[in-house]
């Protein structure tokens, strides 16, 4: 009986190892994301912003190899893709800068008196605040 014990915990010891070696794994893809799109970039800006229903969102940009790259994290799931910058004018705003997110989403950046902000096409308005590349870079790792 104390046979069948010791070999009973040897596979369940076997078996939440390789468990966990799985789960490594898991985190160590998620922060080669980051590296697949990003390594070698140049950090641009970032913003944190949150709206009045509490929904947050961090816009980054970069720029590689004469490309535009926006990561964007909405608090559920993140994307990196390109993106294109325009010009545009939004009654009641004023001039906005107008960002294409390929395949995601469409904004415009705009500043309310000293608070950056960002308006979706739905008009829903985020306050918001600038981020450093650490920051970002931190946030990426819980990707």
């Amino acid at each position: 009986m104390g046979k069948f014990i010791k070999v009973l915990a040897g596979i369940v010891l076997a078996l939440s190892m390789a468990l966990s070696g799985n789960l490594m794994s898991t985190n160590v893809l998620a922060a080669n994301d980051a590296a697949l799109y990003i390594s070698g970039a140049r950090f641009l800006t970032a913003l944190h912003g949150q709206a009045d229903d509490n929904s947050e969102i961090v816009i980054a940009l970069y720029e590689k190899n004469g490309e535009d790259i926006a990561y964007i994290n909405d608090g559920m799931s993140h994307v990196y893709t390109s993106y294109t910058v325009s010009d545009a004018t939004i009654k009641g705003i004023g001039q906005v800068q107008r960002y294409a997110v390929e395949g995601t989403l469409v904004f415009n950046f705009f500043m309310a008196g000293d608070i950056p902000c960002i308006m979706l096409d739905d008009g829903k308005v985020f306050a918001c605040e600038y981020l450093d590349s650490y920051a970002v870079s931190q946030l990426q790792s819980y990707d």
